[in-house]
């Protein structure tokens, strides 16, 4: 058993309950990463049958009563070139991958009870090199209400100087979407290993409701490990 601790200045308040406790759900990054070639399988690359099929599974096998409740669609969902829409300037969706649109994928999520999260980044592109969010928040944030998504991770990863003011206006859009939608910030896992040097306070005035502090989970105990060390 091990318990973690960092250090929260006293007096802060989040801007809303969501994620009063630690969120539950399946996220794809771990297993799939960005495997988008689905000719061989298209349960197993990032597609929409990928994700209605973990929503069966986890509904089916008992997680969703457990308190698993959400499918997180991570990177490499976007399209590319365009990486947005030539009229309106909206992200859109692979169309191959994701015919039936992501509007749909999140209604076929809630008909189940499972909640809908997506990922962006708050920089030019995400770590694979699809279009993201940085400069378009507010759009986005309104695109992404729009689908139906209860969860957004919104990622870093290329860009440190713009970190500060994007992700404060991204937690600010997210607030003005008119829908609930917890807020997951990776920027503390970029600005190094020193705990107790993080802005802690800055991150939940910026409406994050959660955050990623280090490395990337892998399926391997040396990676588990290592983070407990890092904790520990």
């Amino acid at each position: 058993l091990a318990s973690f601790a960092v250090h929260v200045p006293s007096g802060l308040q989040a801007r809303n309950s969501l994620a009063a406790k630690p969120p539950m759900g399946w996220m794809s990054w771990e297993l799939f990463r960005c495997d988008v070639n689905c000719s061989v399988d298209n349960q197993k690359c990032i597609s929409e049958w990928l994700y209605q099929s973990q929503a069966d599974a986890m509904v089916a096998d008992g997680y969703l009563k457990a308190g698993y409740s959400g499918i997180h669609i991570d990177d490499c969902w976007m399209h590319q070139n365009p990486g947005r829409d030539n009229t309106t300037g909206e992200l859109f969706p692979n169309s191959d991958r994701f015919p039936s649109g992501m509007k749909a994928l999140g209604d076929f999520f809630h008909e189940r009870g499972v909640g809908f999260g997506l990922y962006s980044a708050e920089s030019p592109a995400t770590c694979a090199g699809f279009p993201a969010s940085a400069g378009h928040e507010f759009q986005d944030a309104m695109t992404f209400a729009n689908w139906g998504v209860d969860y957004m991770k919104m990622d870093g990863c290329g860009d440190q100087a713009y970190y500060e003011k994007g992700y404060h206006v991204m937690g600010s859009a997210l607030e003005a979407s008119g829908r609930p939608i917890t807020y997951s910030c990776s920027w503390p896992a970029y600005i190094g290993d020193n705990e107790s040097t993080k802005p802690f306070g800055e991150f939940i005035m910026d409406g994050c409701n959660l955050w990623r502090n280090w490395n990337d989970i892998d399926c391997s105990w040396n990676s588990l490990s290592s983070i407990i060390d890092h904790w520990g």
